[in-house]
C-alpha cells in the first residue's frame, strides 16, 4: 500500500495546520481517549503530557515525511519499539488510536477536512498501525502465496 502524491500534499498541509497548537490538538485526542477502556498506561501527570505531546508531534512530522519510503518508515518505528513496549500497547488500542486520531483531526480541522483529506489520513493511519503491528508484535497481513496456494491444495486434498 503506498500513498499518492497528492494524499502526501494534504497529510503535510493538514499537519502542519495543526502544529501551530498541536498542545490543544492532544488535549483534545486525550480527552476522546479516555472515552475507551485501553490496555496501554496514558500518563496523567501535565508535565509528562508535555513530553508525549513533543515526541508525538516528533514521531508524526518524521513519520509523515518518510510515508513516501516505507522501508525508512519501519526503520522509524524500529527506533521507536522501546517507547511502543514501554506503553504495552494492544492491538486494540492501536485500533482505537487511530479512530479517535481521525475524529480529533475532523474535530480541529473542521471544514477543511474533506473526504479527500479523511482517506489521506486513514491511508496513512492504517500504514502506520500496520509496521506499529509488524514492529511490536512481529505479525504481518502479507500473505506468503506460496504457502497459501499449498494451504489451499491440502485443504483440497482432505475434501476429497
Amino acid at each position: 500500500m503506498s500513498i499518492s502524491p497528492y494524499q502526501y500534499q494534504l497529510l503535510t498541509q493538514s499537519f502542519a495546520t495543526l502544529k501551530p497548537n498541536f498542545h490543544c490538538f492532544c488535549v483534545s485526542l486525550h480527552t476522546q481517549l479516555k472515552r475507551y477502556e485501553l490496555e496501554f498506561a496514558m500518563p496523567s501527570s501535565p508535565k509528562h503530557l508535555l513530553t508525549v505531546e513533543h515526541s508525538i508531534q516528533t514521531f508524526l512530522s518524521e513519520g509523515i515525511a518518510l510515508l513516501p519510503q516505507q522501508s525508512a518508515l519501519v526503520d522509524l518505528i524500529t527506533q521507536h519499539k522501546l517507547h511502543f513496549d514501554a506503553l504495552k500497547l494492544s492491538e486494540q488500542d492501536i485500533a482505537v488510536l487511530c479512530h479517535t486520531m481521525l475524529e480529533t483531526l475532523q474535530l480541529h480541522l473542521g471544514r477543511q477536512f474533506t473526504l479527500a483529506l479523511r482517506n489521506a489520513w486513514r491511508k496513512a493511519l492504517h500504514m502506520f498501525a500496520n509496521i506499529i503491528k509488524s514492529v511490536v508484535f512481529q505479525t504481518s497481513n502479507v500473505v506468503n502465496l506460496q504457502s497459501f496456494r499449498q494451504q489451499k491444495q491440502q485443504q483440497f486434498s482432505t475434501i476429497r
